[in-house]
């Protein structure tokens, strides 16, 4: 009896001190779980953001202190890429958010148990890649986003097989859904886009008589937009249908956009050397054919500046990316193009000297559409100029761009005159 007393009393004794210790052990699990919790809750940090590019390929890079666990989707309605990203504190400075290029605008922000990224594109776009990739000097990592203009059908079909996986995406599991490249489209028509030069600010050339370059190709590509239409076998899209001025890449998005099979330029230009008169056709190269071919080329793509929107590349990397990517094959059909509308404007209006010419025309570099630009004559000629406001000699000239039309997209399609 006296050992069971014993006992008792000795439990009586160690009964506050060993809950003492329980509650010392709970309370430091609970902090040790609280200091853990509160690491792997710490928001995400953003260290940097960059866009570079124009209207038809963008880069954007979006720098973090830490590898981010993302997700990505495509949203319709405007077109927009949207990023999932955990908790984030987004440092960023408002200049480098600034819509530009393809991207017509970014937003971003915490949505309670996450945030997002959102960026809007200037109409339809293909994600060629998206990755997170850790920084080459150990600090960090970064997601890379390489945009394309695409066109709408593109887009849906991106869409289409979205919803045919999860509805999202992460970063390392999308070369098989979006971003692998054209679809083919079995109902597609042959498809022109006309490109009356200059607009807006920018008015172009000024002939001897006051005539601005401007109004003459919105009236000549009117025409042939007609013209081409009555044929009833194409789809014709103009980059512009009135006065408004139109950056050069935007032309090309359009282009690209339309799943143009062809884009004509058209201009009307003037040039310091006097007796000079005539159309000429010319098609992009990285090295002029002569030199009057490269003064052309830098005073067109010059025409940005007019409305104070110099193009500086902030990648040249970038740059340099967009003119590789002419395939040889466009350009092939470039030029077979330019060698036929040559030959038939022969037949009706009067041509340059040696006039199938190339150079670095900024327009012309899409990478997938053959593109010409066509120079009607020169407003510094007073003969050309007089031609250029003639209903007649317009009719005959925008007939024989037709004509050529039919005969290029007989051959590229292989279904008759341009079906």
């Amino acid at each position: 009896m006296g050992l069971a007393g014993r006992a008792n009393k000795g439990h009586g004794a160690a009964g506050p001190l060993l809950h003492a210790v329980c509650a010392l052990l709970l309370m430091a699990a609970f902090l040790a779980f609280s200091a853990v919790s509160h690491a792997t809750e710490a928001p995400l940090g953003v260290t940097g953001y960059k866009m570079a590019g124009d209207a038809t390929k963008m880069r954007i890079v979006m720098n973090f202190d830490r590898e981010p666990d993302i997700k990505w989707f495509l949203l319709r309605g405007p077109n927009r890429l949207v990023v999932d990203l955990p908790r984030t504190r987004f440092a960023i400075n408002a200049r480098d958010v600034k819509a530009r290029g393809l991207v017509k605008a970014v937003r971003y922000g915490d949505l309670g148990q996450g945030s997002r990224l959102i960026l809007t594109g200037k109409g339809p776009f293909s994600v060629d890649k998206l990755d997170v990739l850790k920084n080459d000097d150990g600090k960090g990592y970064r997601i890379a986003i390489d945009m394309s203009a695409a066109s709408a059908r593109e887009f849906d079909a991106a869409l289409a097989n979205q919803a045919l996986t999860t509805g999202s995406t992460v970063s390392t599991d999308k070369g098989s859904r979006v971003g692998t490249g054209p679809i083919s489209n079995p109902g597609h028509r042959f498809t022109v886009v006309i490109d009356p030069g200059h607009g807006g600010i920018d008015g172009g050339a000024e002939g001897l008589h006051g005539t601005i370059e401007k109004n003459v190709t919105l009236a000549f590509a009117t025409e042939l937009r007609e013209r081409l239409a009555a044929v009833g076998s194409y789809d014709v899209f103009m980059t512009r249908d009135k006065d408004e001025f139109l950056r050069l890449d935007d032309r090309v998005r359009i282009a690209r956009q339309r799943e143009a099979d062809l884009l004509i330029s058209i201009h009307a230009d003037t040039i310091s050397v006097k007796g000079i008169r005539g159309a000429t056709v010319y098609t992009v190269s990285d090295k002029a054919s002569d030199p009057e071919a490269q003064a052309l080329a830098d005073r067109e793509n010059l025409s940005d500046q007019f409305a104070g929107m110099e193009i500086k590349d902030d990648n040249k990397e970038v740059t340099d990316i967009l003119i590789d990517l002419i395939r040889r094959e466009t350009h092939n059909f470039s030029m077979s193009f330019a060698h036929t509308l040559v030959g038939q404007l022969s037949t009706s209006v009067g041509l340059i000297n040696n006039p199938q010419r190339s150079a670095g025309f900024k327009v012309l570099k899409a990478p997938d559409v053959p593109s010409v630009l066509v120079e009607l004559g020169y407003l510094s000629n007073a003969k050309d100029e007089a031609q250029l406001l003639d209903a007649d000699w317009r009719s005959k000239a925008a007939q024989s761009i037709t004509n050529a039309v039919a005969l290029f997209a007989s051959a590229k399609m292989g279904t008759g005159a341009g079906g």
